[in-house]
């Protein structure tokens, strides 16, 4: 009988939730990618499009801490680099209120990493945009996540020009009716890590869902100049569903010692069941 094998890591990176999460897209892209230009191939969800003359949209520096096993070795680059447009997704209101309640929430996450200028004002660096409302913001102030019409700019973290990061956010639904075209919930944010760094209390609103507009990576969806994103993007994932730590794609660094204690259970196992 031939057997098949795989390893957990990869399983856990091409599979979004244990919580039955739907995956917009998962852009995770290699150097063989190049030949199908300008597709960007997603894992689960549906392929992007790298938008403009796309001949600068893929880099080769990528980031090496909490990537997990299988990730791709080419990075996306932001529109505001000469050549390079970025990417959009393929659909229209994609984290529509809507979806977001069905599924009782969504999440945003990649690494990034931003070179420290950006657009013509220098302050809005689009790493992941939805519809130009809902984002995440490189900005010299600070990182923050942007929810429009809601909530506004929530702070997350101070990001260091020139070394790659990962953030995260996640929105889980408080269960509420949409009231006035907003809803709430929670959003937990997460940088460097799978340690939360904040949670709170935010409101959604429609207004991203009115403008039928797809989802922008590195840039905004309509390649707006003032939005365009100075850097790279990697792995950027775009889900449905509250996903918790362990299913967001940060592969965490064991503790000192865990390893070891984990090799030793595997070989008392095997001894006994030889």
């Amino acid at each position: 009988m031939k057997k098949t094998l795989f390893s957990l890591s990869t399983f856990v990176l091409f599979n979004c939730a244990a919580h039955g999460a739907t995956t917009i897209f998962h852009y995770s892209v290699s150097d063989t990618d190049a030949a199908g230009l300008p597709t960007i191939p997603s894992v689960g969800g549906s392929d992007g499009t790298a938008q403009g003359t796309f001949s600068g949209v893929l880099s080769v520096n990528v980031p090496t801490i909490g990537v997990p096993a299988g990730a791709g070795n080419r990075s996306i680059v932001g529109a505001a680099a000469a050549g390079s447009e970025g990417v959009n997704s393929a659909g229209t209101q994609e984290l529509s209120n809507a979806s977001i309640i069905a599924e009782g929430g969504y999440a945003m996450e990649a690494w990034f990493l931003w070179n420290g200028g950006g657009s013509t004002n220098g302050s809005v660096n689009s790493i992941i945009d939805y519809a130009g409302t809902e984002k995440f913001r490189a900005q010299p102030g600070g990182l923050d996540y942007n929810f429009d019409l809601g909530s506004g700019a929530v702070p997350v973290a101070i990001a260091t020009p020139g070394q790659w990061h990962y953030v995260a956010m996640v929105f889980e639904h408080d269960g509420a009716a949409e009231v006035g075209g907003q809803i709430g919930g929670t959003a937990t944010f997460y940088f460097d890590g799978v340690t939360p760094v904040s949670s709170t209390a935010v409101v959604k609103d429609d207004f991203g869902d009115s403008l039928n507009r797809p989802i922008g990576v590195g840039r905004h969806p309509l390649g707006f100049g003032g939005d365009r994103f100075d850097g790279l993007v990697y792995e950027p994932r775009v889900s449905l569903g509250a996903l918790d730590s362990s299913e967001l794609l940060f592969t965490a660094i064991p503790e000192p010692g865990s390893s070891l204690l984990a090799g030793l259970g595997a070989l008392l196992l095997f001894r006994r069941r030889r």
